[in-house]
């Protein structure tokens, strides 16, 4: 039984790790071919949370979820993700919805902060509307995507892995090996 468990227990992590790798190398192919872009898979992001401007929902070191959402659907109160240049994006709450140049834009401001965000986030800088919240989980992704991380996680396990089934082969070899010789020894007789 303890070894079934034990079997179980290795095999969905095998699983979720193939997954996680599956995932990262994906989001890096994804990073390659565009680098302004936010990997996305089936329109959700994750993104890390650097700032305290969302507390207490969002901390620094969060790991958040965001999905593709069309202008219209966002409403007052929803927290969203948006381009402030090319390099930095912010994740605020959405105060105020307005038209410029006949197209929505939305008034935005941090929970944390004291005055809304200055200017107005236009449709097309719009990356996502929040969904959900990983706490610390920023703090994870941002270490599996270090050198040491991906050593650490992704390379370590694998060669574990494969160590593993190295084994396995080499032990079915030799027992395959001694029932010759077993068999052998029996036609003697």
């Amino acid at each position: 039984m303890f070894k079934r468990t034990v079997k179980w227990i290795g095999n969905f992590l095998l699983i979720i790790l193939i997954a996680a790798t599956s995932l990262s190398f994906y989001g890096a192919i994804q990073h390659r071919r565009d680098p302004s872009k936010i990997p996305s898979i089936l329109g959700f992001k994750t993104l890390s949370v650097l700032s305290g401007s969302m507390r207490p929902i969002l901390q620094p070191g969060d790991l958040i979820i965001s999905k593709d959402v069309e202008p219209e659907q966002i409403k007052i109160g929803d927290i969203v993700t948006y381009r402030v240049n090319s390099d930095a994006l912010v994740t605020h709450r959405v105060i105020g919805i307005t038209e410029k140049n006949g197209e929505l834009a939305f008034e935005t401001k941090g929970d944390a902060n004291n005055t809304e965000d200055g200017g107005l986030v236009l449709w097309d800088q719009l990356v996502g509307s929040f969904v959900l919240n990983i706490p610390r989980g920023g703090y994870i992704v941002n270490f599996i995507r270090s050198p040491i991380g991906f050593i650490l996680l992704i390379l370590v396990p694998v060669f574990l892995l494969l160590g593993g089934e190295i084994k396995n082969i080499l032990s079915k070899i030799d027992e395959e090996e001694k029932d010759k010789t077993k068999h052998k020894d029996n036609m003697k007789i």
